[in-house]
């Protein structure tokens, strides 16, 4: 009697098995707890607090005067050759290269002057504190590098052979080229000479 029974049991399970559904795939995000608070891997740190770019780090002072109603203040920018900003109590006259823009007071990003403190010993201790936004954002000094004129560049040597020009004359003029005339004009007569002349001839 047991095999029949142990039979039929097989054959239960076995057609309850070929009924029954494919395991389901779990959702990756029920997994998030494993790999966010794992007891074996620590938490990266926070990130720090970023600095914030200084605003006047690439310009210098450039000139200052006192007008009416303030200051007249030139700063250069000693990245980008050619920028300039000319800052009035009534506005910014922006230059860079062949190109110029006027920019209205209170516009962001746009400096005002704050306050001159001149120099005790020298012009070029002289600081500018410059405002942005109703703030105070730095001061620009003078740069000895900027204010140093740049030496003028030596006459040309010449050749081995070719006599120097001496100071005055005109260089030796090179083969083949023709030399312009030099043009001369009469003297002009004197009113006193046509004078003396009219009266010798009555």
């Amino acid at each position: 009697m047991k095999t029949p029974l142990l039979a039929f049991s097989s054959f239960v399970l076995a057609a309850g098995m070929a009924c029954a559904s494919p395991p389901a795939k779990k959702n990756v995000n029920s997994y998030n707890s494993l790999w966010t608070n794992s007891p074996f891997t620590s938490k990266p740190p926070p990130p720090g607090p970023t600095e914030a770019a200084d605003p006047i780090g690439d310009w210098v002072l450039g000139g200052v005067s006192e007008i009416d109603g303030g200051y007249m203040v030139t700063i250069i920018n000693k990245k980008n050759a050619g920028e300039s900003q000319v800052i009035y109590p009534h506005g910014i006259r922006k230059s860079a290269g062949d190109e110029m823009e006027w920019i209205e007071p209170g516009t962001a990003g746009a400096f005002a002057v704050d306050r001159v403190q001149y120099g005790t010993d020298s012009w070029k201790d002289t600081a500018v504190f410059l405002s942005s936004g109703g703030k105070v954002v730095g001061s620009v000094k003078f740069d000895d590098k900027l204010l140093t004129p740049t030496a003028a560049a030596p006459p040309p040597q010449p050749k081995p052979g070719q006599p120097a020009a001496k100071p005055g004359t005109n260089p030796p003029t090179p083969p083949g080229v023709r030399q312009p005339r030099q043009r001369v004009l009469p003297p002009t007569p004197n009113n006193n000479t046509q004078t003396q002349r009219t009266s010798r001839t009555r």
